[in-house]
């Protein structure tokens, strides 16, 4: 009897709530990434479950197989609140999973899971154990609720006070979560005041021109630390976060390029920085470089663009401003209730304190309200470049292209968008930014991602390097 009811659980809960579940998440498995805030439901889905499988075994004298059903019908225990207690434990165990491993695609399934449960509960086993246990049946379904809720009104007030709840818990979760950011990580420079709204910045080595870094749009003044430091040695780095990124405070409600050149410019100012520099641009912080030579070409000695996006890519980026304003802003809205954090969309994980940090940087409601800001300033920042100065034919430029995709796009976006046709678009423009310059050079790097700065660190840095010695 035992061995049957051992063979039942394996081949029906264990294969649908752990089996299954496992192999679609696999690759997150293999990874380790797992939020351990999922054991709460994980833990409890389990418990319930065990419970069970030993009322089953043991008052009903028989197994969770259909093919080997109890021969009484279990009223004690999880059997006293919910006709089908074993049912919800494993909806608990798959949801589990999903927050766990942060996956749509298990949440996905267990919804298919617990649909197919409701029907087949409906349509088969209480029929069956209507037809089987007869009176004794039915005085048991009229005491105890199907699920858990005994009417309809009580799944509605439930239901009401869940969807009250979850905001309210969402929005205490993101507090106490960027609170604790903020002791675990204090900014590592200064706070630097640019008119009401303070910009964080880092500053080492010694001497000139300054180099300063433009960071990528999740990145912060913290990023390319092994080209920053290797600079270092020749020359004074700078690098800053940007309004509403890393440790700087949150930026306007709308985000055009011009502004944030402004904004770089006061920086400057009151940092009290040596014009002119060199500006070594990533990604996003491409526009900002671009603009900020064109509007202020005195403070600008050269620019190095790394895999950098320009006015020449806006178009790229713009090409559907709606679903790029409603997607970026959609996301902004959703990580005030923290579930940015939770479903971790870059793929960071929390197993180091680098990882911890970055997440920190990442996900905090400054930066997605940023995202949101810059999105719903494309059009704006594209009518800026076109009133904006040319930029200077003599300005010496380095321009380097990543020779791969890879993390140009959040993996989950990449659903949506082509990463490899767009970065194919961008390393086009790569090459015309180049030409405009009469002192333009491109080049592309060698088995490099998006982020060169942390693939090929010395192909950045050497690219600096020679730019310095072309100047001085």
């Amino acid at each position: 009897m035992f061995t049957r009811a051992l063979l039942a659980f394996i081949a029906l809960p264990g294969l649908v709530a752990f089996v299954a579940p496992l192999l679609i998440a696999w690759p997150d498995v293999q990874d380790g990434s797992f939020r351990w805030i999922a054991l709460v439901p994980l833990l409890t889905g389990v418990f319930l479950l065990l419970w069970c499988v030993r009322d089953v075994y043991v008052t009903g004298k028989g197994t969770l197989a259909p093919w080997d059903p109890p021969r009484r019908l279990v009223v004690a225990g999880p059997y006293h609140v919910s006709r089908n207690p074993m049912y919800i434990a494993v909806s608990l165990v798959l949801v589990g999973w999903a927050i766990g491993f942060r996956s749509w695609v298990l949440l996905l399934y267990a919804v298919t899971v617990m649909v197919a449960f409701h029907l087949r509960v409906v349509f088969s086993e209480e029929p069956w154990l209507a037809r089987t246990h007869k009176d004794e049946w039915k005085r048991y379904a009229a005491r105890v609720p199907r699920w858990v809720f005994p009417s309809r009104k009580a799944l509605r007030l439930a239901c009401l006070s869940v969807a009250l709840a979850l905001p309210v818990a969402g929005l205490i979760y993101e507090a106490y979560a960027d609170a604790r950011d903020a002791r675990e990580f204090p900014p590592p420079g200064i706070l630097v005041d640019v008119g009401g709204r303070r910009l964080h910045l880092i500053c080492i080595g010694e001497g000139e021109p300054i180099v300063l870094f433009e960071s990528s749009g999740w990145g912060s003044a913290l990023s390319s630390p092994a080209v920053r430091e290797r600079v270092a040695t020749r020359t004074r780095v700078c690098s800053y976060d940007r309004p509403g990124t890393g440790w700087s405070d949150a930026g306007q409600g709308v985000a055009s390029v011009a502004s944030l050149a402004r904004d770089l410019a006061v920086l400057q100012d009151r940092a009290k920085l040596r014009a002119p520099f060199v500006i070594v641009a990533a990604s996003i912080g491409g526009l900002t470089a671009e603009m900020f030579a064109r509007e202020f070409p005195e403070r600008v000695a050269g620019l190095v663009f790394v895999d950098a996006a320009s006015s020449l890519s806006l178009p790229l980026l713009a090409s559907r401003p709606g679903t790029v304003t409603a997607a970026a802003c959609t996301a902004s809205t959703l990580a005030h209730f923290g579930l940015v954090r939770l479903l971790d969309p870059l793929n960071i994980g929390e197993d180091s304190e680098d990882a911890r940090r970055a997440a920190a940087i990442a996900y905090n409601t400054r930066a997605w309200g940023q995202t949101c800001a810059m999105a719903r300033g494309l059009s704006a920042s594209q009518q800026e470049f076109d009133r904006a100065p040319p930029l200077p034919d003599d300005i010496p430029l380095i321009v380097l292209s990543a020779s791969s995709a890879t993390d140009l796009l959040p993996s989950r976006l990449e659903r949506f968008v082509s990463a490899e046709t767009l970065s194919a678009g961008m390393r086009g423009t790569h090459q015309q930014l180049a030409k405009r310059s009469t002192r333009g050079t491109w080049q592309m790097v060698p088995a490099s991602t998006h982020l060169i700065g942390n693939s090929q660190p010395d192909a950045v840095a050497d690219a600096v390097l020679q730019l310095l010695d072309d100047i001085r």
